[in-house]
């Protein structure tokens, strides 16, 4: 029984002292599919980012303007980003994702990579979550793309859902002009595989050490 007792012990504390991993809780954060998975106060505008606040999904910005920059996205060089033609209306949302499920008095990690797509009056990005702004500000380079990552970290408190935007408070109509890429708010515990795995072993060599004692037992 002794034995038992520690098996049980040992794989109840495991089960306690499950390392945290980072729960990615955005839908298409890299573009990969496309307009899909988020919303934006500008207008969509596929192939076309002449006008004043509209945006593409695309793998090259020169695509849609023929004075942007050329160049790949920021996850492989070969896939999508966000192409945003800069808007003078004050708070249009560029980019958001709303009712993400969190935990409570939980951290979760908001991050974004960020860049120019023309090298006049760069973009500054200021990330809402549920209304409150996140500081300090994003600004993007002059170089294009100039790939910056921006990261913050944002405690849910007594919420459960959680809406995450981004607002370009850069309000000039030349240039201005910029690219979204490999979007992410993670946060919450989940195991790692490994732990997962050795979980399992140990449940299960639990489950056989009782089972054996149970056939001992209607043996005897």
């Amino acid at each position: 029984m002794t034995k038992l007792r520690l098996m049980l012990a040992a794989a109840a504390a495991l089960a306690a002292a499950v390392p945290a991993g980072a729960a990615e809780l955005l839908t298409n954060g890299a573009f990969e599919a496309g307009n899909t998975g988020f919303y934006s106060s500008y207008a969509y505008s596929p192939g076309n980012y002449w006008p004043e606040a509209v945006y593409g999904v695309d793998s090259n910005p020169r695509n849609g303007h023929g004075l942007f920059s050329s160049f790949g996205d920021h996850t492989s060089g070969e896939g999508l980003m966000m192409v945003i033609n800069g808007t003078s209306t004050e708070n249009s949302v560029v980019w958001g994702q709303s009712d993400l499920n969190v935990a409570q008095n939980t951290d979760y990690t908001f991050s974004f990579w960020l860049g120019s797509a023309h090298p006049a009056s760069p973009a500054i990005l200021a990330p809402r979550i549920n209304g409150a702004w996140q500081m300090p500000e994003a600004p993007a380079t002059g170089g294009t793309p100039g790939w910056t990552q921006f990261s913050y970290v944002w405690n849910s408190g007594a919420y459960t859902t959680a809406t995450v935007e981004l607002i370009n408070r850069n309000l000039q109509p030349y240039g201005n002009d910029f690219v979204l890429d490999d979007m992410s708010f993670s946060g919450g515990a989940v195991p790692e595989p490994a732990t997962w795995a050795m979980m399992i072993l140990g449940f299960g060599a639990v489950g056989s050490l009782l089972r054996r004692r149970r056939t001992a037992a209607l043996a005897a």
